[in-house]
């Protein structure tokens, strides 16, 4: 089963691009879930106040959707292609902040 947080439209796409099958797409489903419970638990402690479900609930859709191709790619050996991808999200969010800030 998919993580609630992972918008099934985006996810489904991702499956379909990649190919992926059952084991591979719960794989990468593992992968994104401790990726965001490690960022929860390398908060300071004064920030884990938050509790893990609301830190989860506080993550864009988008980035899960992002999170959840990454793994795909990297359980699928593409791990260029996911570094690529990683890079074009760093200077999306860099212009968006950018432009955020005019």
């Amino acid at each position: 089963m998919l993580d609630k947080h992972l918008p099934l439209e985006a996810a489904a796409d991702v499956i379909n691009a990649l190919g992926l099958n059952r084991g591979q797409t719960k794989q990468a489903n593992r992968s994104m879930q401790r990726i965001v419970q490690r960022a929860w638990l390398r908060r300071s402690p004064g920030k884990r106040a938050v509790t893990f479900p609301e830190f989860a609930d506080s993550v864009a859709p988008c980035h899960w959707a992002l999170m959840f191709e990454v793994c795909a790619l990297v359980h699928l050996g593409r791990d260029s292609e996911a570094c690529t991808l990683i890079a074009a999200a760093r200077h999306l969010e860099a212009a968006r902040t950018a432009q955020g800030a005019l």
